[in-house]
């Protein structure tokens, strides 16, 4: 291949990669970004999933740069945050089905730093989804912040009528600052925390267990507040821990009612537990999509890159693909049909800008 055809190659072809959890799709956009694929800073992601992935790890913010220590770090719900405190992404587009609720649509800021008091990374942002899992810390508290600009968009809406701001990210972001990110249970998702009970009332048993009391984000005293919210949850916590573990007594009826739960159904409480200390009052989306729901939602998708890449003559740098199968996000009996056919239209919209599809899992 000659020097001229490799560049045209590089910049104007783009690799797939499909990923069984999400979270690994950062281990192929960093490798990307090495080859030059793709910038290194200012990246937009077009991020179409039924949940934001905006969690934050209990990471250090000096090792962001570590990458074994990162990814070994990461799970499917945090693995973008951190890469925005690395400088790399600096817009998301969540393209949400109308079963996802955890964020209105619009456009927020969010600032990612390092908190000088734990040396963690965390976030300012005041909304319900941050300050539920301890990841809120006050502006003032965060050094070398790094702004997210986050874009909510209903799906449903915006196929149906041209946003014109998602047109402009889109084609100012086009090519090398451009990534398509496709979780494959926007089309069919399930909460999987739903089904590790045997009924909706010994779940309800559980959300009221582990529920949080609200806190009022345009409170002039929010950082106090939010003080005494955040260690009475830590409290909280750990109460349950002990009391469902047998470690102490309890007086709570319904921590005793999900303790009777958990032990005669086998239910893994680490993993129950490690959910329930992030939960806010916006339950996981649970949405099986029928045979004819999926050729709907796949026709929108296909109107969806017209629109918003063919027209505008914009192309993405990178398109990674997450199958959500084994954790039950995605149901398995659907996952192979719906893979089948997001890569059909990529390969036929695109056409020849595709590079090679890499099968990662």
């Amino acid at each position: 291949m000659s020097k001229q055809n490799f560049q045209k190659n590089i910049s104007e072809n783009f690799n797939v990669h499909i990923v069984e959890d999400h979270n690994d799709a950062l281990k192929y956009i960093y490798k990307e970004i090495g080859t030059k694929r793709i910038k290194f800073s200012n990246l937009t992601i077009v991020h179409f999933d039924s949940h934001p992935d905006l969690s934050l790890p209990d990471f250090n913010a000096d090792d962001i740069f570590s990458k074994e220590k990162l990814f070994d770090n990461l799970s499917i719900e945090n693995w973008i945050c951190p890469a925005v405190y690395a400088g790399h992404f600096s817009n998301l587009i969540w393209i949400k089905p109308s079963w996802s609720k955890q964020f209105e649509s619009g456009l927020y800021k969010i600032n990612v730093g390092k908190d000088i008091k734990n040396g963690m990374i965390r976030c300012d942002s005041r909304l319900e989804y941050f300050t539920s899992g301890n990841m809120y810390s006050p502006s003032s508290d965060l050094i070398n912040s790094k702004t997210l600009n986050f874009y909510v968009c209903n799906f449903e809406q915006i196929v149906c009528s041209k946003d014109e701001l998602l047109v402009d990210l889109i084609k100012t972001s086009n090519g090398k600052n451009l990534i398509l990110d496709i979780d494959l249970d926007f089309f069919s998702t399930q909460n999987p925390f739903l089904q590790m009970f045997k009924s909706a009332d010994d779940y309800s048993v559980f959300k009221k267990v582990y529920s949080n009391e609200t806190i009022d984000r345009l409170d002039s005293d929010f950082d106090v507040n939010y003080k005494v919210y955040s260690d009475k949850r830590v409290k909280k916590l750990d109460q349950i821990k002990k009391i469902v573990l047998d470690e102490c007594s309890s007086s709570n009826k319904e921590i005793d009612e999900l303790r009777e739960i958990i032990k005669r159904d086998g239910i893994d409480f680490e993993i129950l537990h490690l959910y329930g200390s992030g939960i806010d009052s916006v339950d996981l989306p649970h949405h099986l999509s029928s045979t004819e729901e999926l050729n709907e939602i796949f026709g929108k998708l296909e109107n969806f890159l017209k629109i918003y890449f063919l027209d505008i003559l914009s192309r993405p740098g990178l398109v990674t693909i997450a199958r959500s199968s084994l954790d039950d996000y995605c149901p398995s009996c659907q996952v192979n049909l719906i893979q089948n056919k997001v890569l059909e239209l990529i390969k036929a919209l695109f056409k020849n800008n595709v590079n090679k599809i890499n099968h990662e899992y």
